[in-house]
């Protein structure tokens, strides 16, 4: 359970440092969803200056029924999504499919932990692959 590491303020900034590295430095902007993601992104927006995108799982029942909270990027925005694990690609597709109507360029997705296999129509990164913390 990586989210454990989140709790470490420590192993936190290790976990960005290094997810920072495989980043193109020209993005303006993070986005997360879930509890894996929202973290994530949060962190690494404070750390490197960049806007946050928290990306919600479904509309909300009230008020402006917004899917995006925070900053909505714009046509000028570069986005790197971030998450904790890819297992099979289903949660960032759903964050790349409520992004990509804003007209934003999705540089890729970067997660901590590859754990699985399937196909994101942009780029993914990752710290580790799962059988490594075996």
């Amino acid at each position: 359970n990586i989210k454990k590491a989140y709790g470490d303020p420590e192993l936190m900034f290790l976990l960005c440092k290094n997810l920072w590295e495989k980043i193109p430095k020209e993005i303006t902007c993070f986005a997360g969803s879930g509890h894996g993601g929202i973290p994530l992104a949060t962190r690494m927006s404070g750390l490197y200056t960049r806007k946050l995108a928290l990306v919600r799982d479904g509309a909300k029942e009230h008020g402006l029924s917004n899917l995006v909270d925070g900053y909505v990027p714009t046509n000028k925005d570069k986005i790197a999504i971030v998450d904790d694990v890819f297992s099979t690609g289903g949660s960032l597709r759903k964050m790349i499919d409520v992004l990509a109507p804003t007209g934003a360029e999705i540089i890729g997705c970067y997660v901590i932990v590859k754990r699985g296999e399937g196909q994101l129509s942009v780029p993914l990164d990752y710290l580790l692959e799962a059988k490594e913390l075996l």
